[in-house]
């Protein structure tokens, strides 16, 4: 699934570009969160997980397809991870799930 990322978040009003620390504080769209939990299959929870929760099998380290439920943490956790670059057009960059 690739989408913009215009697609993922609620943007600032006039704004366009956002460094990665900006992009991760931005709301994600609710549309998108039942995107991802209809493509991937898994349901959305809130995240209230503990920092030292032993168990790994909601860990952010553990790719979607591996997932048993997800949250927004997640899902800026892998974008962070697979975009590289500094900066971002909201517009125009784009992501992809596998």
């Amino acid at each position: 699934m690739t989408v913009t990322l215009s697609e993922i978040f609620v943007k600032k009003s006039g704004i366009s570009l956002y460094s990665r620390d900006e992009l991760a504080s931005l709301t994600i769209k609710k549309e998108f969160i039942k995107r991802v939990a209809q493509y991937y299959d898994i349901p959305y929870v809130v995240d209230d997980t503990k920092e030292n929760n032993l168990c790994y099998a909601n860990s952010s380290a553990i790719r979607f397809v591996y997932k048993s439920s997800f949250s927004e943490k997640d899902i800026v956790s892998y974008l962070l991870s697979s975009l590289k670059q500094e900066t971002f057009d909201i517009n125009s960059a784009v992501a992809t799930f596998t």
